[in-house]
């Protein structure tokens, strides 16, 4: 997948593209529906399909939120979207500016003279311009106008809720692990550079790579064990992941996120890494002895290798 971080060029070398453009903060089974759609569509017509998002999350310049709200970072959407089988990822760099953009100019200064789009699909519910002013309604309107067809795509639903990434935030939250994962479609991801710990994990007999993460408003599940697989460069590790204080050790410590991989992945220290979390195992709690927590990893252990863990 090609990755657009400048658009100037880009419909003047690739013209005809089909395109959908969102936030798609989680891609999940929604916005895969919209994109493999989008896939098709293009395949069909023998052009490229460009997904085109915005960095950073439109909320951390319009709220500036100090609370952890991304489901998905850069990185992650690169990935997934890869996976997915789009063509292009073009990201458009959101700012102020960008936010107060009236709706037409938005669409013939990138889908049109940037992008010389054939097809733009989207949502039913899309929105686009300053204050999201900017509807289906509109952009079919536009699309006479500037020479391209819009196709729209019903929201989808579980259990008669529209899936989506406030509905997912609020999971994740609220500690539905589970069915938050079921909405995405695809495992938690979470990105980060592997930094020196404390070397807890090795006197226990479980080394563990500790995780920075690279976007402090990055939304991390609650505290407690998981499986995990982390991915390194080409290379994937199955493993357990734990999220969370250290309350067995005593005193007050900051949250951890430290993943102990199955097998011999090396020294991982420097390393950009992506976890890939599938299942919550249990809840963090404080243990009365060393030996009391190291017979709770060990069956953390036991029960995580025989997750199945299908996904690539």
């Amino acid at each position: 997948m090609l990755n657009i971080t400048r658009l100037n060029n880009y419909g003047r070398e690739h013209p005809g593209a089909v395109v959908t453009l969102g936030v798609f903060d989680g891609l999940h089974r929604g916005h895969q529906a919209l994109i493999k759609k989008l896939i098709n569509r293009a395949h069909a017509a023998g052009h490229q399909s460009v997904v085109l998002t915005f960095e950073p999350h439109p909320q951390k310049v319009l709220r500036r939120t100090s609370q952890p709200f991304v489901l998905t970072t850069g990185a992650e959407k690169r990935l997934l979207l890869s996976r997915m089988g789009a063509d292009v990822m073009a990201v458009i760099r959101f700012s102020q500016s960008m936010a107060a953009m009236d709706p037409e100019q938005f669409v013939k200064r990138i889908l049109v003279n940037r992008l010389e789009a054939a097809t733009v699909i989207c949502g039913q519910d899309c929105g686009f311009g300053a204050g999201r002013r900017g509807d289906i309604l509109l952009l079919k309107k536009l699309g006479l106008k500037y020479g391209f067809k819009v196709e729209g795509i019903a929201a989808c639903q579980s259990r008669q809720k529209k899936i989506g990434s406030t509905l997912i935030r609020k999971q994740i939250q609220d500690g539905r692990f589970s069915q938050a994962v079921k909405l995405l479609g695809h495992p938690y991801l979470i990105s980060g550079r592997v930094v020196k710990g404390r070397g807890m994990g090795r006197k226990l007999g479980y080394p563990t790579a500790n995780l920075k993460i690279s976007d402090r408003l990055k939304l991390i599940p609650g505290e407690g064990v998981y499986a995990a697989r982390a991915l390194v460069g080409k290379k994937a590790y199955e493993g357990m992941l734990y999220i969370g204080s250290r309350p067995t050790f005593g005193g007050r410590s900051a949250r951890a996120i430290e993943f102990n991989a199955f097998g011999n992945p090396g020294d991982l220290y420097g390393r950009e890494l992506i976890l890939e979390v599938h299942q919550f195992i249990r809840p963090g709690k404080k243990f009365g002895s060393l030996g009391e927590l190291k017979r709770a990893i060990a069956g953390d252990q036991a029960k995580i290798k025989k997750y199945p863990f299908g996904y690539t």
